[in-house]
């Protein structure tokens, strides 16, 4: 009887899953449509507690004798964000990704736009395409001198391109610097301008390979989350550089501003797959045709 238990006992040892620092418990892994739900889901249940924080608040502030419209309001639409492991090193040559995709729906972002031009003329007409600084020279001597870089995006035209590399050290780590091969270095300013209001995304590879872009906004929703999801996957398959060795795309996360991230299935969401941005059941079905 005893022999028995021992054997039942190390029979249940050895079923049981190890976990440790070395071996931990498998992050939960969904297909993409269903991890932009969960997102969105996530966002939902916070933006509950700011609705019952905002009536608590104007409970509290009526008890006082408190005008409640002087109160706060807890408004906050969550950017969903992507981020991406890559099996690039930008240290080596011909590894490094950096480019900008023009999303179906935009980010739902209010950029803010430099542009650099001395004409007066085409500075009139950044202005008017909605710049929110522009200036030649004046405006690089104030950023060496250590000028507050109160803008999101650069624009520049081509005479200026020798100027800004005195300031390449500063613009050039933010991702702020105006490039030729980026689209915003351009005779056309106004255009230029323009196309950077109009819902670019910008991506860029980090020191250790990895992604992160802005698709959107949670009050988007699903079908539009979706369509800009697939626009930018399809770019980064596309813009594929050709040094590029082994898993190009490694693991891809789903997250909100203030939310956890989602793990998504690398067939769900790599172009290159056969399951790229099909559902679950579509996905069922289609396995078991092959």
């Amino acid at each position: 009887m005893i022999r028995h238990l021992v054997h039942v006992q190390r029979a249940d040892q050895q079923l049981r899953n190890y976990v440790s620092r070395a071996h931990g418990v498998p992050i939960p892994q969904h297909n993409v449509r269903e991890a932009v739900k969960l997102v969105l889901n996530d966002v939902s249940l916070r933006d509950g507690k700011r609705v019952e924080n905002a009536e608590r608040k104007a409970r509290v502030a009526a008890e006082k004798g408190i005008d409640a419209s002087v109160l706060k309001k807890d408004k906050f639409d969550e950017s969903i964000d992507i981020a991406i492991e890559t099996g690039l090193d930008p240290r080596k040559p011909n590894q490094s990704l950096r480019g900008s995709v023009r999303l179906p729906h935009g980010t739902g972002k209010k950029v803010r736009v430099a542009a650099f031009c001395n004409d007066e003329d085409q500075q009139a007409a950044a202005r008017q395409a909605g710049a929110s600084i522009v200036g030649g020279t004046d405006l690089i001597d104030d950023i060496s001198k250590g000028a507050v870089l109160n803008f999101d995006r650069a624009v520049a035209t081509p005479d200026m391109a020798s100027s800004l590399g005195r300031v390449a050290r500063i613009l050039g780590p933010r991702g702020l610097l105006p490039a030729a091969k980026l689209g915003t270095i351009n005779q056309d300013i106004a255009g230029v301008v323009s196309n950077q209001l109009s819902g670019l995304a910008h991506y860029r590879t980090d020191k250790k390979g990895d992604i992160h872009a802005c698709l959107g906004k949670a009050s988007f929703g699903e079908i539009k989350l979706l369509d800009n999801i697939r626009v930018f996957m399809q770019e980064l398959n596309d813009e594929k550089p050709e040094g590029s060795k082994g898993d190009y795309l490694k693991q891809v996360y789903l997250t909100s501003t203030q939310g956890k991230g989602f793990k998504v299935t690398m067939p769900s969401i790599d172009p290159s797959s056969s399951f790229f941005m099909i559902d679950e059941v579509d996905e069922e079905n289609l396995l078991s045709k092959t």
